[in-house]
């Protein structure tokens, strides 16, 4: 096999490792949700009796809502600075880079970087960096169109209702103008952040396809902190 070959054969492989490894965590995220399937269908109230009047068997259907927990999706700038600075200043910003970091030192991804401590300090900075530039422009990109970045938990306690909603919500936005259109700070800060990120990256690894795909991948890992957002409560406490 041809070194060309060789070269082009290594970003497959680990792309399908980073793959793998981002299906595995959110697998791991779904397990307990799944589970609580069968306690929200043994919590369910029983069935009315016939001698029940009407009131009281109207109060006794449970309600079920897809819908966010609060419909007040209006912020003051003083609020989206706040939203900001939790977004950039909690735990997330430490675990998800870190975490990112860690795929990118076992694919040897960018091979430059090398391997040891040092390359993953590299990787790390790189990508706790990009988070931060995508957060930012999120912030600007969403006070000027009147979105509201924030992730609101599911009211449906069903545990494929409360996976879809959170897929979902990555790739919407509600607005304080009352309606939801497609998360366009979203779009822009991860993939802005991702193109800009090919000022430190090394040149073979700083085309346009290379950021595209890096935005594609923050993209994806949008989906599943927003999972854990919906199943953790630790990590809800910090996306809020």
């Amino acid at each position: 096999m041809s070194k060309s070959h060789l070269e082009h054969a290594r970003p497959v492989r680990g792309n399908s490792f980073a793959f793998g490894a981002i299906v595995l965590s959110i697998s791991f995220l779904a397990v307990p949700a799944l589970a609580q399937m069968d306690d929200s269908k043994s919590a369910l109230p029983d069935a009315p009796s016939a001698s029940s009047d009407s009131s009281a068997s109207a109060s006794a259907v449970p309600v079920v809502a897809s819908t966010p927990i609060s419909n007040d999706h209006s912020l003051t700038f003083g609020e989206r600075t706040r939203v900001y600075a939790r977004s950039v200043f909690s735990p997330m910003t430490i675990i998800a880079p870190a975490f990112g970091a860690g795929i990118g030192q076992a694919e040897d991804e960018p091979p430059s970087w090398g391997g040891g401590a040092e390359a993953f300090g590299k990787r790390y900075g790189s990508a706790a960096a990009r988070r931060v530039i995508s957060e930012t422009v999120i912030f600007g990109f969403a006070a000027a169109d009147g979105e509201d970045p924030r992730y609101f938990p599911s009211n449906d306690r069903r545990a494929w209702a409360r996976t879809r909603h959170a897929i979902v919500s990555t790739f919407v936005s509600p607005t304080s103008h009352g309606v939801t259109i497609p998360a366009f700070s979203r779009f822009v800060g991860v993939y802005g952040a991702a193109f800009i990120s090919n000022t430190w990256y090394p040149n073979n690894r700083a085309t346009a396809g290379d950021a595209a795909v890096r935005g594609t991948w923050a993209l994806v890992g949008n989906v599943g902190i927003r999972l854990a957002s919906e199943f953790v409560p630790f990590v809800r406490k910090y996306r809020q």
